[in-house]
């Protein structure tokens, strides 16, 4: 008799791994991001100009010059506005600065508040309703703190001057004071050796009439500042805002020209993507630019310069093409945002027909042939459905938004992939069964697990994350909730579909072993804070890994086991977090962030609020939340504890698949895990139902033997080597018949 490795011991063995890595993360920086050229730092001086509304469409050579060339010479990209709420008023953007962290002023967008001279003050002035502001922002939910950046400035002994109403609260200290203000630039408030940066508030463009004589006069002011400032300055313009009216949200313009920053794509430790930034950025990109130090840790990450543009500073063409790239990313939010939903209800719909027609043809069908037919259409649809989902991420690698017809360039390449990958997933052998689904389920976790090692420069915009938009900045790197839900269904299908061959040959340490393997690899590439950075998703992930190998090794999990995978979970991702806090700031990803948090006391609310957001979910859409956990809960005890209708089929699957009961059982609980532990709530619910139900379809129907056309096989014989009353889940699957 084979002595079987300890249940403890795997665990153990799995949690010590997971610490050596951690370990050797520690203090080590994101080559990812860190590497990247950036500005010199402590450059002196620094102008920042805000623009509320401004976007890459406003600007033309013809029509805003100054604009125009500053982003021909500089490095420009899309900042992403979002704060408190969905939608960002001029003075939520303006307070979010000041804060270093999501800030908002009152729900209704309304007019900057006055600012008033001190007498006697020899230019410093105050921030009417300033306490009122400060005092708001505990009904936020983030807590923010306006007057950071101002008392951090005051701290390293550096000067700044504030240009507008914008300009004065972003440069407010915690009493509201500004200690130098300037109602209009002029040559006194450009920033210089004595007093390095400058703030400018240069209006919110308003929606409709009026919009082009605003943006004229907001490109005069950028003139201006730029030939007061100087070659050697450092000049930042954002539209760190929606415009002052209106209801809408988009992507706006950031660009930034000085040293280190010329003929490039902007990026920032907040987003690691190219040509992309947020508005909590900015604080960080002022303190690092005026070299003041870092006794203090505000949200976002430093803007950098990264990639390269030799050929966009010369011909118009090229200063085009650039303008033409940063507006695909407004194209790709707008067409994802609007079709997202869509895609999800296609497939469904074509699932459901496909299902229930060959439901219908082959109760009504009398001749084998007629019945095998109908299962080679619910096969097929099955392939389809289950290759979609990957192949709308394999999208993003086409430029369907630059083209004239981006929506139909979209469909037509997400049709393509997907065609592509079902016809090569339908051309595996009917025996065994689980082959095409493993495929499937195979190619699905490669692709996503290869996008986060490689920067997830494809989970930015496609039809299956729509959460993971930039402009609902729900991710920017590593693996969202929804993407992390398709990727574990896949991984766990997987793991299954490989150990299958080892289950039925009795090998049970060698099943067990290579779910370990891919379990501990999907484990690795969700929680490393360089690719997946998924913290809710490792807490998921482990669980599911380890009943699933438990299944197949057949160790029953009882109370202590169940006590000792949870605490390996938490200690494995309690230990990468810890690591990622211990690198350097700008190269930490949320993980570290969000123990940065703790130790700032800041991390119940965020737990509160992410909670909080789950469980909105389930109000989404009106009853098609709830009525996704219904559906989710229904599908769960019908594939393990399957009755009355369908439940032959089943049985035959589980005796054809001997994993498959212990595969599926993996995937629910993930799912479930999943749901509770992140805050898109029922949005990973209904990511597992998408990528999981059709594969389970085309493995029942190539499970029948009216599709396979071979008789139903004999159910395996007993383990002989295990002791009595430990009969694992996969025995009882392969004799039971529901």
């Amino acid at each position: 008799m084979s002595r079987r490795v300890p249940f403890a011991a795997a665990v153990v063995w799995m949690l010590a791994a997971l610490s050596v890595a951690a370990t050797a993360l520690a203090g080590a920086p994101d080559r990812a991001f860190a590497d990247r050229g950036g500005p010199a730092r402590s450059v002196v001086p620094v102008v920042m100009v805000g623009i509320g509304g401004l976007t890459a469409a406003d600007v033309s050579p013809a029509r805003t010059p100054a604009l125009a060339a500053l982003v021909g010479r500089g490095a420009p990209g899309v900042l992403v506005p979002r704060s408190v709420r969905p939608r960002t008023c001029p003075l939520d953007g303006w307070l979010t600065v000041s804060a270093g962290e999501r800030a908002a002023g009152p729900a209704t967008c309304g007019p900057l508040p006055r600012v008033a001279r001190i007498p006697g003050g020899a230019g410093t002035s105050t921030v009417s309703g300033w306490r009122r502001l400060a005092e708001a922002q505990a009904r936020t939910g983030y807590g923010a703190e306006p007057g950071r950046l101002a008392e951090h400035l005051a701290r390293a002994g550096s000067c700044a001057t504030a240009v507008g109403p914008g300009a004065a609260v972003a440069l407010a200290d915690r009493s509201g004071t500004v200690a130098r203000y300037r109602p209009a630039f002029d040559r006194t408030a450009a920033p210089t050796g004595d007093c390095p940066l400058t703030v400018v508030d240069a209006g919110a463009l308003p929606l409709g009439v009026g919009r082009g004589d605003a943006l004229v006069a907001a490109d005069a002011l950028v003139a201006k500042v730029v030939a007061a400032s100087g070659p050697g300055a450092t000049v930042l313009v954002a539209g760190l805002s929606d415009e002052s009216a209106g209801s809408g949200t988009s992507l706006r313009l950031a660009a930034a020209a000085g040293p280190g920053f010329d003929g490039s794509w902007l990026t920032s430790g907040g987003t690691r993507r190219e040509a992309l930034v947020q508005l909590t950025d900015l604080t960080p990109t002022l303190t690092e630019l005026l070299g003041t130090g870092t006794d203090e840790v505000f949200d976002g990450g430093c803007w950098r310069a990264t990639g390269d543009r030799p050929a966009g500073r010369a011909t118009s063409a090229a200063a085009a093409a650039t303008l033409d790239r940063l507006r695909a990313f407004a194209t790709t939010d707008r067409v994802v945002s609007t079709y997202g939903l869509w895609f999800f209800t296609a497939l469904v719909v074509v699932q459901l027909l496909a299902y229930g027609l060959a439901l219908l043809v082959a109760a009504r069908a009398r001749r084998a042939v007629s019945r095998r037919r109908a299962g080679r259409l619910a096969s097929a649809a099955g392939l389809v459905c289950g290759a979609a989902p990957v192949a709308a991420v394999l999208a993003g690698l086409v430029p369907w938004a630059a083209s004239p017809v981006p929506v139909w360039s979209l469909v037509l390449t997400v049709a393509g992939f997907t065609a592509v990958l079902a016809a090569l997933a339908g051309r595996t052998p009917y025996d065994p069964p689980w082959a095409a689904p493993t495929t499937l389920a195979l190619v699905t976790a490669v692709v996503l697990g290869a996008d986060v090692v490689t920067g997830s420069h494809l989970q930015g915009g496609n039809l299956v994350t729509p959460g993971d938009l930039p402009l609902v900045g729900g991710r920017y790197f590593g693996f969202g909730n929804v993407a992390f839900a398709i990727f574990a269904t896949a991984v766990l299908l997987t793991a299954g579909g490989l150990a299958t061959r080892q289950a039925e040959r009795h090998h049970r340490r060698r099943a067990a072993l290579v779910v370990l393997t891919v379990g501990f690899a999907a484990v690795v590439l969700d929680g490393w804070p360089s690719w997946g950075a998924d913290f809710g998703g490792v807490l998921a992930l482990v669980p599911g890994v380890a009943v699933l190998a438990a299944d197949v090794a057949g160790v029953r999990l009882t109370v202590r086991r169940v006590a000792l995978v949870a605490i390996a979970a938490v200690a494995a991702v309690s230990a990468v977090s810890v690591a990622d806090w211990l690198r350097p700031p700008e190269s930490r990803s949320h993980l570290g962030t969000f123990v940065q948090r703790g130790v700032e006391g800041q991390g119940g609310p965020v737990v509160v609020r992410k909670a909080e957001a789950a469980l909105a979910s389930l109000t989404y859409g009106g009853p098609l939340g709830w009525l996704t956990l219904l559906t989710y809960v229904g599908v769960g005890v019908y594939l393990l504890r399957p009755r009355g209708f369908g439940a032959r089929a089943l049985a035959d699957t589980y005796r054809c698949w001997p994993t498959a009961r212990p595969t599926l059982r993996a995937v629910w609980l993930t799912g479930l895990l999943g749901f509770a532990l992140n805050d898109s709530g029922v949005a990973v619910l209904a990511a597992v139902l998408m990528t999981g139900v059709p594969l389970v379809v085309v493995a029942l129907v190539r499970s029948s033997p009216d599709v396979s056309r071979r008789p139903p096989p004999r159910p395996p014989a007993p383990d002989r080597a295990r002791p009595r009353g430990q009969r694992g889940a996969v025995g009882s699957a392969a004799s039971s018949r529901g």
